[in-house]
């Protein structure tokens, strides 16, 4: 039976662990579900986690359309890190005005939380997620067929950008949430991702404004600096800003 986002209940988002798209921090991505429903190709997620985020979207688009989601992760958690991912990076940052004074007052104070409840400033243990080892690809799996949801949904496992290039090489993508909170990861599939991305299409960057993770901005900045995107600010939520690239319609 195919089920609505319409069909649930508040509580019943918490209690089978995903995301009610009207308060989650990512509510201007799934807005964009449907803000891009008209454009040609698929959508595609980096980061999966647990599923939160994959299954809303594909309960959402059961209201749209037949677009497949593709769900890139390794379901063993961070592979590693680079020197961008180091929490001083974020004065390197605001040193150079690439953050503003606000966002990095708020980086200060955030630091400042993480300490006072006994972790540090290590991304491996920065993020009340940790490093994701508690990611479960069967968790995942049980959602997806509890859902019904196993031709709407499509996970690939394993290396990201290996993955890109093997497995989808003819797949265009309408939208795209990267949420894999390191630089290597940015900067290894924006490229890749941007050449998939059909006309109109956008690229929803989950970290471009963290209070944890410098590298993601950092491979951001850079990569718009090379190619005709547009960075865009979405309207702000829940107090933080909230951005994703663009590809303009005449590219």
């Amino acid at each position: 039976m195919k089920v609505s986002i319409r069909d649930l209940e508040q509580w019943e988002f918490g209690a089978v662990g995903i995301s009610n798209p009207e308060i989650s921090t990512l509510k201007r991505y799934f807005e964009l579900i449907q803000a891009t429903n008209s454009i040609l190709g698929d959508i595609a997620e980096f980061g999966v986690s647990r599923g939160s985020s994959i299954i809303t979207t594909g309960l959402l688009l059961n209201d749209l359309n037949q677009k497949t989601i593709y769900g890139f992760d390794t379901f063993s958690g961070f592979p590693g890190y680079s020197e961008f991912d180091d929490f001083e990076m974020f004065n390197k940052l605001y040193d150079n005005n690439a953050i503003t004074k606000n966002h990095f007052e708020r980086v200060m104070k955030n630091k400042s939380y993480v300490l006072a409840r006994g972790s540090d400033t290590n991304p491996k243990n920065i993020s009340t997620s940790m490093d994701f080892s508690a990611t479960s690809l069967e968790i995942v799996q049980n959602k997806i067929k509890y859902f019904a949801l196993q031709d709407r949904i499509k996970l690939v496992v394993g290396d990201f950008t290996k993955n890109l290039h093997d497995k989808l090489s003819n797949k265009t993508f309408s939208l795209v949430l990267i949420d894999s909170d390191l630089y290597e990861s940015y900067e290894k599939i924006l490229p890749i991702i941007w050449n998939k991305l059909a006309p109109g299409g956008y690229i929803y960057l989950d970290e471009y404004y963290s209070l944890k993770f410098p590298g993601p901005r950092i491979a951001v900045d850079s990569f718009v600096k090379n190619q005709k995107s547009i960075l865009v600010r979405l309207p702000d939520w829940l107090d933080f800003e909230r951005w994703a690239l663009h590809k303009p319609l005449n590219i």
